[in-house]
């Protein structure tokens, strides 16, 4: 095995990762497994997590185990960590991807919107960390990935829940990292817009939408979820040993608008 393929080996190592039967997770799944890992796809969608287990295991030949998570159930999450240690003996790494939001204007929300929204964008990836964190401390290389969001860093005043819980998570990350260096790492992927099927569509976007945005970017397209799991497959590696705190973003290099007008015709 070459110097670069033992850096981007995970022979020996248990990742749990959530969120797990939407695009960027079960890639995220079929990528590590590929790399020699055992995954855990959990999901609120239990026949989907199953499935995509069922999938990677049939494909990589390493066991997996799928099972249902509400992450905003501490019970569940309690399940999880035991049903993998009793698999599996052990966890390595974490990769919080459970996520998402509708859009919402910004005087178009409440508390119940806005609390429901940063207990599954943020407060469940704490819960599941510090449930995590035992057995993180006794594995060499240790990581924890957080799937963040652009519009945690920049004015999103049409998704005032997301983006306000996803700003949570990466201030939260940074205090995580300052504290549990070098024992374990954490870090963000600041994920731009991913063609991720019907999940976009159903926050709010439409077609034409989406193509006005693709031309946005410097890419003049939107993500794969392959491009994502890259970069979390990047920080979880070996390579990135020296590496704990950053955001890592993802963008297809954001979106660009001169600051000279053009004259009108």
């Amino acid at each position: 095995m070459s110097t670069i393929e033992k850096l981007f080996s995970f022979e020996g190592k248990v990742i749990i990762i959530t969120g797990a039967a939407g695009a960027i997770g079960s890639t995220a799944g079929h990528l590590f497994a590929s790399l020699g890992a055992n995954v855990v796809i959990s999901d609120l969608n239990e026949e989907g997590a199953i499935k995509v287990a069922k999938e990677i295991e049939k494909e990589s030949g390493k066991a997996t185990l799928g099972i249902k998570t509400d992450a905003t159930n501490e019970e569940d999450l309690e399940k999880l960590v035991s049903e993998t240690i009793k698999k599996f003996g052990k966890i390595s790494g974490l990769i919080n991807n459970v996520g998402w939001g509708a859009n919402t204007p910004i005087w178009e929300s409440n508390s119940e919107k806005m609390v429901k929204s940063y207990l599954l964008n943020t407060v469940g990836s704490y819960n599941l960390t510090k449930m995590c964190m035992p057995y993180l401390e006794k594995e060499p290389n240790a990581s924890v990935v957080f799937s963040g969001s652009l519009v945690g860093v920049s004015p999103s005043p049409e998704f005032i829940e997301y983006s306000t819980a996803k700003a949570g998570l990466m201030n939260m990350v940074r205090s995580m990292a300052v504290i549990s260096g070098p024992r374990v790492r954490f870090n963000t992927v600041l994920i731009g817009s991913v063609d991720n099927g019907d999940s976009t569509l159903a926050a709010g976007y439409t077609p034409e939408m989406l193509k006005a945005l693709s031309d946005m970017f410097v890419m003049k397209r939107r993500g794969t979820p392959v491009e994502i799991a890259y970069g979390m497959m990047f920080l979880m590696s070996d390579a990135a040993q020296w590496i704990t705190g950053i955001d890592l973003r993802i963008d297809g290099g954001g979106s660009y608008k001169s600051k000279m007008p053009k004259k009108e015709d």
